[in-house]
């Protein structure tokens, strides 16, 4: 069955969102090197907002506690089947901003790292979900944040995916500084990949990535691994590691 079929909602539109997570779900190489930027800052409880279908979570597994999340029944779905059999994995649905019966729930989980990739940019009260996540952490706690960058770049793939926005660093760093944290690494990350999101949200004003361009990550990888040395001073993402004081 053609893919966009295979994932189409109740009503008449495909899922853009749902083919977008499993298109990247393909190229797992660039997962782990994402992964990989931000590894070493990843407590022992984490909780995951915005999980979709985990291809992030994988590379969380194996801590004391790993709390996913997902406001989609859908994902929530198959998050359990993949991962709700695994010691310290709780399946869950947080809604930021959060309600206080949520909040409650959250801090009961005594998590110490929020991971947040790829979601803020979907929540219209971005500094509220971000004081929220400040709200469940104790001090010391931890916040990794992915965020699509470069406001200039918003078009139609970004209006597709229910994006609100795009963000630049300044921008950012009072969002996050406002909610109570410490930014201790705010930088850009993906500068290869500009030019295609350019050319297909911008230009040719696509509603969804082409497939083998997804796939064409895995090419990028060594240019990718050339940030590591030479952070960019541009880029397709912001990566944000913060500390609550």
């Amino acid at each position: 069955m053609d893919e966009k079929k295979r994932l189409r909602r109740k009503g008449s539109q495909p899922n853009i969102g749902a083919i977008t997570l499993r298109r990247m779900a393909d190229v797992a190489a660039y997962g782990a090197w994402l992964h990989e930027r931000f590894e070493s800052y990843v407590g022992k409880r984490v909780l995951e907002v915005g999980s979709g279908v985990g291809n992030q979570t994988r590379f969380l597994l194996g801590r004391e506690r790993v709390v996913v999340s997902d406001i989609d029944p859908d994902y929530r779905s198959e998050l359990q089947a993949r991962f709700g059999n695994r010691p310290g994995v709780r399946v869950a649905a947080f809604t930021f901003p959060l309600s206080e019966a949520e909040r409650a729930e959250a801090l009961a989980e005594r998590v110490d790292t929020i991971v947040c990739l790829n979601v803020l940019e979907h929540i219209e009260d971005d500094g509220r979900a971000v004081r929220d996540f400040a709200s469940v952490l104790p001090p010391g706690g931890r916040l990794i944040l992915l965020l699509p960058a470069m406001p200039s770049l918003y078009g139609s793939l970004d209006r597709h995916l229910g994006h609100y926005r795009r963000y630049d660093p300044v921008g950012l760093r009072r969002l996050v500084s406002g909610a109570g944290f410490e930014v201790e690494t705010l930088r850009y990350l993906n500068r290869p990949g500009v030019f295609g999101w350019w050319l297909n949200s911008r230009v040719l004003r696509r509603r969804l990535l082409p497939r083998l361009q997804v796939r064409a990550f895995r090419l990028l990888l060594p240019l990718l691994r050339r940030e590591e040395r030479h952070p960019p001073s541009f880029g397709m993402s912001l990566l944000v590691l913060a500390r609550k004081p």
